[in-house]
Order: structure tokens, then C-alpha cells, then sequence
């Protein structure tokens, strides 16, 4: 089979496209034969070596769509041929977290890899039966973003209401999260940094739009839309840059979930600031297994739906990284395989 592979840490330019073994699935496993495979930053930082030294070559990758193409000893519970969505969280089942649902919290718990590829192997309970009414393309956008976004607005306790600052509201994190706040009855501020996708931002229901030129703070007009008063909850997916004002937007007893440091990931804090305003600063890895199970049917009922970028070829996941790294997208990045 052809996979993505990455050698050494550096550039898109790393990313070999070359041949490799078919993987055979184990015990209480399936293979996958992958349709599309979604890019997340995740992937960029890994190809970086900032997720870790880079030893030996390995096909990036956790967010994928696809037939099953084979059963390992034991699976009863998949067919050959079914449409299948992967479901990205790896915990090992056992522990207090992974009993009471919450998978993130797992010693153990890390991604699924080899998205990049013709086929891959993951374990039978790390996939989803596929909704009707989804191509394997928009399937393959939905699971890292969309669980994630759920799980920022479930960390921060989200009500109708409430009203919710998105920083990077154009990108595959943004736009889920945007449209699932609207499913909770929020009242949501998107922030982007090109005037020009303003009106791609209203049309999936975000009540302002602000744009940011990358320096200046955006805390009085988020006061100024507020009343005064400030929003409930900030969702940081930038980080070092974004961090100190996503602080100063929220409303005294307000929730920053950060859920990414695209930016950077080194911050001061003012913990006087924090304990005197009664404010809350929560992470989002990820979350529960449950989440894409339950997401996916709104697909099918047209209440959510996905947002496609621009779709690659597997061979050009040079190019798709290259984009996403610009940060010229509106939704997701998708490889077709």
C-alpha cells in the first residue's frame, strides 16, 4: 500500500509518499480501507518534532473514513464493507476515568495514528458506524474537531444564553464549535483574522464576527457587546498570544477552555487576577468516547454539518499542510485517498 510517511522532524518537504506493508489486524482489531483522512495541527506539530524526538518512521493521522477491510481474531461486531468512521481517543478501557466515560483523563490515552494511508488497523471499538448522507470526505473532517469542540463547551458548562468567544472560529475547531454552540442556544462572538471571511463565519450562525489583525486586544469590544459585563467563556485554541486577553474578555466567575496553543505555549499569569475574579481556566483534550456517537446522527438530520476546505490528494499532504499552516481555511483539510 502508499502511506504518508515522515522520516525526520522539518517541513512539509519531510512528508514521503512511498510504499509500505499492508498492516494485518490483530486480536479485537480491523483494517480499514481508508477513504479520506482529515489534517489537524496535531499532525503539523508531530512532523515539527515538537510532540517528540522522531526515532523512526511513522505514518501521521487519527481522523479517518473508510470500509472495513478486515476482521482480526475475536471481532464480532463489524462486517466486511461497512462504512466506518474512526473514533481518534486510545485509553485502555480499565481505569476509574475510562469506567466513568471519561476517556481523556486515562494515563494511558493518546490518538490513533496512520490516517495518511490506503489501509490501517485500529481497534474495533475506535470506530463508528457512518450516518447516511456523508461522503467519506466530509466523515473524515468530523472527529478530532467536533468531539473536541464538544468537549470545551462541556468542560466550561455551557447554557443557553451564555455568550461564547471563539478565537479562531474559521478552522476546523472554530467551525464545530461554532455550529455546536448554537445547538446549546449560545450566543457566539467568532473571531478571525481575515475581514474576508466575515460572511462564510455568519452563514453557520456566529451573531458577531470580529476581526483581529494579530496584536491588538479585542477585550472592549467584547465588553462593548456584553454590556459591560463580559462573555461567559473564551475558547483559546491560539494560546500564547491570545491567552492574556481571552483572560481579560471574561465576565467575573467567566470559563477560558483552552484546547490549543497554536501560537505558542509559554504565558504569564496574574493569579491575583484570577482568584479576584473568580475565574476558571480548563483544558480540552479531546474527549469522551461517547461524543462521535452521538454527534454523528446530526449530521444526518442536517442540525450540524461538516465544512470542507479544500481536498487533496494523499500524495499532496505536503501541500494540504502547507495551507493549514497558513491558516488560509475556512472548516477542514481533507486528504482523499
Amino acid at each position: 500500500m502508499y502511506a504518508i510517511r515522515v522520516h525526520q522532524a522539518g517541513g512539509p518537504e519531510v512528508l514521503r509518499y512511498e510504499e509500505v506493508a499492508r498492516p494485518e489486524p490483530g486480536p479485537g482489531e480491523v483494517r480499514i480501507k481508508v477513504r479520506a483522512a482529515g489534517v489537524n495541527h496535531r499532525e503539523i506539530w508531530q512532523r515539527q518534532g515538537i510532540l517528540g524526538e522522531i526515532k523512526d518512521p511513522f505514518i501521521l493521522g487519527s481522523d479517518a473514513a473508510g470500509e472495513i477491510d478486515g476482521l482480526g481474531p475475536g471481532v464480532r461486531s463489524w462486517d466486511m464493507g461497512q462504512r466506518v468512521v474512526v473514533n481518534p481517543g486510545v485509553s485502555c478501557g480499565q481505569c476509574f476515568a475510562c469506567l466513568r466515560g471519561d476517556q481523556p483523563a486515562c494515563s494511558r490515552f493518546r490518538l490513533v495514528s496512520g490516517a495518511y494511508a490506503e489501509y490501517m488497523v485500529v481497534a474495533d471499538s475506535n470506530v463508528v458506524a457512518m450516518p447516511s448522507g456523508l461522503t467519506f470526505v466530509e466523515a473524515a473532517s468530523l472527529g478530532i474537531a467536533f468531539v473536541t469542540a464538544d468537549a470545551a463547551w462541556e468542560a466550561a458548562g455551557v447554557l443557553p444564553g451564555y455568550t461564547l468567544v471563539i478565537w479562531g472560529a474559521s478552522g476546523g475547531l472554530g467551525t464545530a464549535a461554532l455550529q455546536l454552540a448554537k445547538l446549546r442556544g449560545a450566543r457566539t462572538l467568532a473571531v478571525t483574522r481575515s475581514s474576508a471571511k466575515q460572511e462564510a463565519l455568519k452563514k453557520l450562525g456566529s451573531d458577531e464576527v470580529l476581526v483581529w489583525d494579530g496584536g491588538r486586544s479585542l477585550q472592549h469590544e467584547v465588553h462593548d457587546l456584553t454590556g459591560g459585563r463580559g462573555a461567559e467563556v473564551v475558547l483559546d485554541s491560539l494560546g500564547e498570544r491570545t491567552f492574556a486577553d481571552s483572560l481579560a474578555m471574561c465576565r467575573r466567575g467567566g470559563v477560558v477552555v483552552i484546547a490549543g496553543a497554536t501560537t505558542g505555549g509559554k504565558t504569564a499569569l496574574e493569579l491575583g487576577d484570577i482568584f479576584r475574579r473568580r475565574l476558571t481556566v480548563v483544558g480540552a483534550y479531546l474527549g469522551s468516547a461517547s461524543v462521535l456517537p452521538r454527534i454523528l446522527p446530526l449530521f444526518s438530520r442536517g442540525q450540524l454539518m461538516p465544512v470542507i476546505d479544500h481536498v487533496y490528494p494523499l500524495e499532496q499532504a505536503d501541500q494540504a499542510h502547507e495551507q493549514l499552516e497558513r491558516g488560509d481555511v475556512i472548516g477542514k483539510v481533507v486528504l482523499e485517498v
